[in-house]
């Protein structure tokens, strides 16, 4: 069934306000905001590793990265199951989720490691790496949706070269 738009923008909606609410949270006492370590931006202050910001660090890691990781893993195996089916396979279904772990993962171990030991012995470049990382993730998301799917990546080719890719044909049916 097609998407309704009330549900579309409910679904926005809710996207905004449960991204407000964890933006906020440092704000008001719940975890802490502090410069990066090369004072480019702010992140999590995880320099500290007190009770307030375990508590906050757990809860955020559990409602943002491991249910949305979870809701991924179960609706892009649905996905796959549908393109097994239909022996149609138009895009890697394990692909976001591995993205999200790989861009992710090392910024959530650097704070999982400061709620139990001080980081401040590492070298403050190296504790910028993890934070680089995760915010390429709507870049490589970018990339990995347009040069998944078919039409956008025949789209990009024709864009770059001029030339159209013609699809193989096999007994009468489009591969």
């Amino acid at each position: 069934s097609k998407l309704q738009w009330s549900t579309a923008i409910s679904m926005m909606v809710f996207a905004w306000l449960f991204a407000a609410f964890w933006s906020v949270m440092p704000l008001l006492g719940w975890g802490e905001y502090d410069y990066e370590p090369l004072r480019t931006c702010c992140t999590l202050d995880y320099s500290k590793g007190d009770r307030n910001y375990i508590t906050f660090l757990f809860a955020l890691s559990i409602f943002n990265f491991m249910i949305p990781g979870f809701i991924m893993l179960t609706a892009y195996q649905s996905v796959h199951q549908k393109f097994k089916k239909s022996g149609h396979y138009k895009f890697n279904t394990g692909l976001p989720l591995k993205t999200l772990v790989i861009c992710w993962g090392p910024y959530c171990l650097l704070c999982f490691y400061a709620a139990v030991e001080n980081v401040m012995f590492i070298s403050p470049k190296y504790r910028m790496i993890p934070a680089v990382i995760a915010k390429t993730v709507p870049t490589v998301d970018a990339f990995v949706y347009a040069l998944g799917n078919e039409n956008y990546r025949g789209g990009i080719w024709q864009f770059l070269t001029g030339q159209k890719i013609e699809k193989a044909e096999v007994d009468n049916k489009t591969k």
